[in-house]
């Protein structure tokens, strides 16, 4: 028989997977998104800026002063952005979430059931596991709504489940 303190160490582990679940995937649509935006905005400039020293070479004064006009205000918006920045900000998130998951889900479905576990070390290490995702909650960047939308409606699609625990419910 499964005491209540145990019961309500389970339900708090499923809350702590739940926030986790949502965070990470929001954060890794985050992060796809930004690493989009540093490719549409970097890889033109890095192109205007051959095609601006290649007219210079060819004397075509009008072109290379529109052309690097252009550069400097892709730069410009770019360094503003700083879309890598941000994407490497929400890729570290997501995986630290990610991480934070796959803990409490072994933690619940393996350690959990070892016998002669003390309910005092469950709690204790429930309570690592919570602290772990309020230090998440207070240095990970904002999620956009956007974002967490995409990720209800992912999660809604199963489309962030295994199969495996698909095949078992």
């Amino acid at each position: 028989m499964i005491s209540d303190k145990i019961k309500k160490i389970i339900e708090e582990c499923y809350r702590i997977e739940e926030d986790a679940l949502y965070s990470s995937k929001s954060h890794y649509n985050a992060s796809s998104c930004w690493e989009r935006r540093n490719l549409y905005i970097g890889i033109p400039t890095t192109i205007l800026a051959a095609l601006a020293g290649v007219s210079a070479l060819q004397d075509y004064v009008w072109v290379t002063v529109a052309i690097s006009i252009l550069v400097a205000v892709l730069s410009a918006l770019n360094t503003f952005l700083n879309p890598s920045e941000k994407n490497n900000q929400h890729r570290v998130s997501a995986s630290a979430y990610n991480a934070l998951k796959n803990n409490v889900r072994l933690f619940r479905e393996i350690d959990l059931l070892k016998e002669n576990f003390p309910t005092e070390e469950m709690a204790e290490q429930l309570k690592v596991y919570s602290d772990v995702r309020n230090q998440l909650n207070a240095s990970s960047p904002n999620i956009p709504a956007w974002a967490y939308k995409k990720t209800q409606e992912d999660i809604n699609n199963n489309y962030a489940s295994y199969r495996i625990d698909r095949e078992f419910q």
